[in-house]
């Protein structure tokens, strides 16, 4: 639906999240209303038990978790490639090196790991990629480079990454960057230095040192400029059945504020919290919870229409009265949702940041 941009305000708001088929309610279960460095242990806590998988092997190994959770969606014999962008044969892999390889997002040089099972072979931080992007990419942080840098190619065509090694810093193509921010974090957080094994820590300041990477505040950034789609929840899926653990930032991006950001301190419950949105129609819009799994909770300060639009664009209304409604949203696919609203003369709709 094109809008009227007389009559459009985007607000800045949190996706909100339909259906926990594949996220079971209770898998964070103990996280629930902890705050600070409580829920950083109890995230940990949680994410840390996983299958530990070969890098290479016979049986089930890295390969194999990559080929099913970077599927190309329209080709399911391909993967795609993580800087390239483009899709290629997943059976190949390496192929002597005419196929594809493993990138490591938190390098291992970076995080005094190899490829042994353990922190080198968790599938989560590992992404199909070209050999010669892989070794352009080397072990360079993350940051923006905007104009500066050298545009990187790709068979002779753009990539929308950029390098600047002298500086240490790759830049990678825009939609991709908050994936790659989100693996970052779960590094951060899953790996603490206990039982043998590294403590990485996400910093600001590039070329820190030690177990490291940065840079803190763009990762964030990214974050929330490209939010969480169809592939990377797909991707947690699949990762979860194959190793056993999630990516808690993908399942709820609203942690990084109370990880990383302005609500450290604060108890985190996704299932109770009640969102607010000032939203210029008079008294403000609530609703809960976030995710809701068969039923949304929403208080409007007029009647109307609500829209739930997912990732893919499709859109689904409903009529809501003055007052508190209980949505029936359990008939939705599991995803994720913009969440609009019209009372006849407007229409607003509640965007991420």
């Amino acid at each position: 639906m094109k809008l009227n941009n007389r009559f459009t305000l985007f607000l800045f708001g949190l996706l909100l999240t339909i259906g926990a088929t594949a996220q079971p309610l209770t898998y964070y279960q103990d996280a629930w209303n902890e705050d600070g460095d409580d829920l950083r242990e109890a995230l940990y806590d949680i994410i840390r038990v996983h299958t530990k998988l070969p890098y290479s092997s016979s049986s089930t190994d890295t390969w194999d978790v990559l080929k099913a959770s970077d599927v190309d969606p329209s080709n399911s014999s391909n993967v795609l490639l993580v800087y390239a962008g483009v899709s290629v044969n997943g059976p190949q892999e390496y192929n002597n090196g005419q196929g594809w390889n493993r990138e490591h997002v938190w390098p291992r040089s970076l995080g005094g790991f190899g490829t042994s099972a353990g922190v080198g072979t968790d599938v989560h931080n590992l992404k199909p990629a070209s050999i010669t992007l892989n070794s352009t990419r080397s072990n360079h942080e993350y940051d923006e480079l905007g104009t500066g840098g050298n545009a990187v190619n790709y068979n002779g065509n753009a990539t929308g990454n950029r390098l600047n090694a002298s500086a240490g810093i790759f830049e990678p193509r825009d939609d991709i960057k908050g994936d790659l921010a989100r693996i970052i974090m779960y590094m951060d957080l899953r790996y603490e230095g206990q039982q043998g094994e590294p403590d990485l820590v996400m910093r600001e300041a590039l070329n820190s040192g030690g177990n490291t990477f940065a840079v803190m505040s763009t990762l964030i950034d990214w974050h929330f400029q490209d939010t969480v789609d169809q592939f990377e929840l797909d991707r947690n899926d699949a990762i979860h059945n194959m190793q056993g653990n999630r990516n808690p930032f993908i399942d709820h991006p609203e942690l990084v504020h109370y990880v990383y950001g302005d609500s450290v301190g604060v108890a985190w419950n996704p299932f109770m919290d009640v969102i607010i949105i000032e939203c210029g129609f008079g008294e403000p819009i609530k609703y809960y919870p976030n995710p809701a799994d068969t039923e949304l909770h929403l208080e409007t300060p007029f009647a109307g229409t609500a829209h739930l639009t997912s990732v893919d664009g499709k859109r689904f209304e409903f009529e809501h009265i003055l007052g508190t409604n209980r949505i029936d949203v359990s008939h939705l696919p599991s995803g994720q949702y913009t969440l609009g609203f019209s009372d006849g003369t407007k229409e607003k709709v509640l965007v991420v940041h």
